[in-house]
């Protein structure tokens, strides 16, 4: 008899404990910069569950919403493309999330958002460099034809590229600074700062 009860609460627990495993899956790849497609979680998801389960849809998203629903670091963002990710606050803010998920879609959207901001808030032009760093990870070459392709399309017209004294290259947008003050600002980031501490 306590044979088939503990048979029982193993077959009972099974749907936390999978939720558990998805919620551990998210946070993980949020702890390694990087998002979790829902395909790539399924996929995870299925080939963790012996024996395959008859509803495999069904019960993956059966515990993908008790995953979400009990633990609050965790996060659904969905692409333009309709695709759904997911995140783990524990391991990375919103913001951040949302850079890695426009750089899967469209690096020359994300780029221009960036420098518009950066111009906008603080203001300031944005160092080319940065782009090749986490989050964005993206080569000096990918940063490149994205700003050729750029400057082709009238949607990013006022983003436009400075160069400081050292030759560092830096981006800024027309709408949010002048010329001559972005060029200002940059040379100040790039030399001036640290010629005069």
């Amino acid at each position: 008899m306590r044979n088939r009860e503990r048979v029982n609460l193993k077959v009972a627990d099974e749907g936390p404990m999978m939720a558990d495993m998805i919620a551990t899956v998210i946070r993980q790849y949020s702890e390694s910069g990087h998002l979790i497609s829902r395909s790539e979680l399924q996929r995870r998801f299925i080939e963790q569950q012996q024996p395959t389960p008859v509803n495999r849809d069904g019960d993956f998203s059966s515990a993908l919403a008790k995953a979400l629903q009990g633990h609050d670091d965790l996060h659904e963002l969905s692409a333009g493309d309709g695709a759904i990710c997911y995140f783990s606050s524990q391991n990375m803010t919103r913001t951040y999330a949302l850079m890695l998920l426009q750089r899967q879609g469209d690096p020359a959207r994300l780029i221009a958002e960036v420098v518009r901001e950066n111009s906008a808030t603080y203001p300031r032009p944005v160092p080319f460099y940065i782009f090749a760093r986490l989050p964005f990870d993206l080569t000096p070459e990918e940063v490149l034809d994205c700003l050729k392709r750029m400057g082709a399309e009238e949607e990013y017209r006022d983003i436009v590229s400075t160069t400081t004294s050292a030759s560092t290259i830096y981006l800024y947008s027309t709408l949010h600074l002048e010329p001559d003050h972005a060029s200002m600002l940059a040379e100040w980031f790039d030399v001036g700062q640290f010629e005069n501490p």
